[in-house]
């Protein structure tokens, strides 16, 4: 999955879901690595669905409900002139393959974002999402970083926050 990403404008959020108490959401955002400045978003939604697929089946936590993948755009203006669509792939328990679905987007953005979530039984440690996170960002997360993370998950994990937000730094800085 580190491939989609761009370093620089890295963002991980982990938040309760409003709907169901005991879930924990995970999203990864950045910049698309393969974002043309300001032009149509062309994915290979089966080579991504099969990424997705290898990446599921490594995850060895059973904490882990569903992941997806989609992208959206930065800076625009909607007029709804230009319409064409972008892939969403997901994957939860229950399914083999990855299914897909389609965001509708009307123009043409700057820059594309990309966006992978992850969904989680609750829990109070932090191993089945760092999991993921590692997973997910490889060389990325530098032992500092994640340390930074895991100190502003630990919070969360209690209870005590109902949901964190890390940038990470780039150049990292202590």
């Amino acid at each position: 999955m580190k491939n989609l990403f761009v370093e620089e404008y890295l963002n991980i959020g982990v938040s309760r879901k409003l709907s169901a108490e005991n879930q924990i959401v995970l999203t990864i955002s950045s910049d698309f690595s393969g974002s043309n400045r300001k032009s149509q978003l062309y994915v290979n939604e089966k080579r991504l669905g099969e990424k997705l697929e290898y990446f599921w089946k490594s995850i060895k936590t059973k904490k882990l409900l569903a992941l997806r993948i989609m992208f959206d755009e930065i800076d625009y203006y909607d007029n709804h002139t230009d319409m064409y669509s972008t892939p969403i792939v997901y994957i939860k328990r229950g399914l083999k393959k990855a299914r897909f679905d389609e965001h509708e987007h009307g123009c043409i953005p700057k820059e594309w974002s990309v966006d992978f979530i992850a969904t989680f039984s609750d829990t109070t440690t932090s191993t089945p999402i760092l999991e993921v996170v590692k997973s997910a960002l490889g060389s990325y997360l530098t032992p500092q970083r994640e340390k930074k993370f895991l100190k502003i998950l630990r919070p969360f994990l209690q209870k005590k926050e109902k949901n964190v937000y890390y940038e990470l730094d780039f150049p990292y800085k202590d």
